[in-house]
């Protein structure tokens, strides 16, 4: 997905100085020197209300997105103002700078005070907060808004194959699409086969983006998990030479991507923005005609999260702000199509006839699916870079 639309990850000097940082509260806990990680106090959520009304929440969140920090600046803020909380978007380039935040306190031996009280999380940051005991435990399911979203479902409980075990409240998602001309593509693909032999009859007319770009990761994620990584790389090399450029150049990003689509040199496009036709449609890149397109049935799909660290100052009113997060109307606003166009955590089973009215306009658009079929799970965090290796290995350099 486009970076405003991508979860927020971490560089890697970020994830070297995170990972020290993490060792060094793992030895810390070995040694004896750190309390249990807290659990969320028993109350009643109209105690956790009162308790928060007063409180400063800090919430760290990725500020690169335009779009996202004005649907916070515009709609959670004085939601939570409404509800006595004081919410401060606090912008990071970089989720790991909040986490190492968060460690190094707990480094230090403190488990209160700190000046974190609710982060937009990635799995990988997740998970390594997790295995360090450093976020609040049993506190997301008991949020009032949660007895709208379905914790059974892979997709929700688990963030990139690490169960969130009432650590995380999730609050968007993202799905990976495809963009087609149904003119140059009058009978669509329903298949990655389906793709091979469109491509053999199509020569030139497909790409992806390179990876360790989002998008052509994205790709090559989805591949395998349909096919089994062995068999998904003799499917790449396979696809090679039968795509744009014979396969000798990838486009560099998703934004060369679209543009070769906005310019006809390709009949396919994609992204992990489930709007980003919508967009580009409304800017006049891409033609009115196009259309999306799922592959294999369904959509590889991801979910953002918050979390709450352990030591946070505010824990009730980081838990209020996670339950708005989780509200109807929030969760409506972000998904409508005229807006960010990201669609809603919540199930639909789940919502009485005046919250579904409340998403009408989120299925009006022929540029949006109305759903994302039989979804796909992401592979585990740890897989994905030794997948974008082995595709510098053996597709782009040919090894």
């Amino acid at each position: 997905m486009t970076d405003e639309f991508r979860k927020p990850g971490r560089s890697f000097a970020a994830a070297s100085t995170l990972a020290a940082i993490l060792l060094g509260v793992l030895v810390f806990a070995g040694c004896g020197g750190e309390e249990p990680a807290p659990t969320a106090s028993v109350q009643s959520f109209t105690e956790i209300r009162e308790e928060a009304r007063g409180q400063t929440v800090r919430w760290w969140m990725f500020g690169g997105d335009a779009r996202i920090n004005e649907y916070v600046d515009e709609q959670v803020i004085p939601a939570a103002e409404r509800r006595g909380v004081n919410l401060i978007r606090i912008p990071i380039t970089d989720t790991a700078e909040a986490v190492q935040r968060v460690a190094a306190q707990r480094r230090a031996g403190k488990t209160g005070g700190g000046r974190v009280d609710l982060i937009w999380i990635n799995g990988e940051n997740f998970a390594a907060g997790k295995e360090a005991g450093l976020w609040l435990e049993d506190w997301s399911e008991g949020l009032p808004n949660s007895k709208l979203v379905d914790f059974e479902d892979p997709s929700i409980n688990l963030d990139l194959a690490v169960p969130i075990v009432g650590q995380e409240a999730p609050w968007s998602r993202a799905a990976f699409i495809y963009a087609i001309s149904p003119s140059a593509v009058p009978e669509p693909p329903a298949s990655f086969e389906d793709l091979l032999a469109w491509a053999k009859e199509n020569p030139g007319r497909f790409s992806y983006p390179a990876p360790p770009d989002f998008t052509g990761t994205s790709f090559v994620k989805q591949v395998v998990i349909e096919m089994g990584e062995d068999r998904a790389f003799e499917y790449l090399r396979e696809l090679q030479p039968l795509m744009w450029s014979e396969g000798e150049r990838f486009p560099a990003s998703e934004a060369e991507l679209n543009e070769l689509f906005a310019n006809g040199q390709v009949d396919f496009a994609m992204s992990f923005n489930p709007n980003f036709i919508s967009t580009a449609v409304e800017k006049g890149q891409f033609p009115e005609s196009t259309r999306p397109l799922l592959l294999e049935g369904g959509a590889l799909v991801n979910t953002s999260y918050v979390t709450i660290p352990a030591d946070a100052s505010s824990t009730a009113g980081a838990q209020v702000v996670a339950d708005l997060l989780l509200a109807p109307g929030l969760q409506a606003v972000k998904a409508d199509p005229a807006g960010l166009g990201i669609p809603s955590v919540l199930d639909r089973t789940r919502l009485d006839q005046r919250q579904l009215a409340l998403f009408a306009g989120d299925e009006s658009s022929p540029y949006l699916l109305e759903d994302f079929g039989d979804t796909k799970t992401e592979l585990p965090a740890e897989r994905v870079a030794p997948l974008e290796e082995r595709w510098k290995r053996e597709i782009l350099s040919g090894g």
